[in-house]
């Protein structure tokens, strides 16, 4: 992956992340992590975070990078790049703000608890943020902007959305 100049994304909430578990909480601070109970204690600034931690990318083949905190944060989950010639998605999004990652037109999640610095990236990359309709209204989902809330399984740029359930009832899965 190439690299972008150094330039700051302006927080335009308060934003905080769980040491934990990588939950990014906007719009206020909160006696505890509303995903995995942590105290308060265990919160960073989003600044902060940017400073302590950066975003990796492992290839995983030609197209598809997963991307994960370094050093690892707390129980991140993995996000994955996927370039498909013309246009760039991630499937889910890092806990971590990184501005030196190459932009993206689309983050599309699988899961509501999974969306990481997604304003952020938003904002500094104005990219695209999709999530499925009922996963979007999910309590833990305030203070996050969704540009598309899909209810239907698609098919774009090679790569396969089908709504299934599983862990949660909303869960989505993407092939490429």
């Amino acid at each position: 992956m190439g690299s972008v100049p150094l330039i700051n994304c302006v927080v335009k909430k308060e934003q905080y992340v769980c040491l934990v578990c990588g939950y990014n909480i906007v719009g206020y601070y909160p006696d505890n992590c509303p995903f995995c109970g942590a105290p308060k204690e265990k919160f960073i600034t989003s600044a902060e975070c940017s400073a302590k931690f950066k975003v990796m990318g492992t290839p995983v083949n030609e197209k598809v990078t997963r991307l994960n905190s370094f050093p690892a944060l707390g129980l991140e989950h993995a996000a994955y790049r996927i370039e498909t010639g013309d246009k760039s998605f991630w499937i889910d999004c890092p806990s971590c703000f990184d501005n030196r990652l190459e932009p993206v037109d689309a983050i599309i999640f699988t899961h509501h608890h999974f969306l990481g610095a997604s304003n952020q990236y938003r904002e500094f990359f104005k990219s695209q943020v999709r999530i499925h309709d009922l996963d979007s209204a999910h309590r833990i989902c305030a203070g996050f902007t969704f540009d598309v809330k899909f209810k239907e399984n698609f098919f774009e740029k090679g790569i396969e959305a089908l709504h299934s359930g599983g862990h949660t009832p909303i869960s989505a899965n993407l092939f490429y």
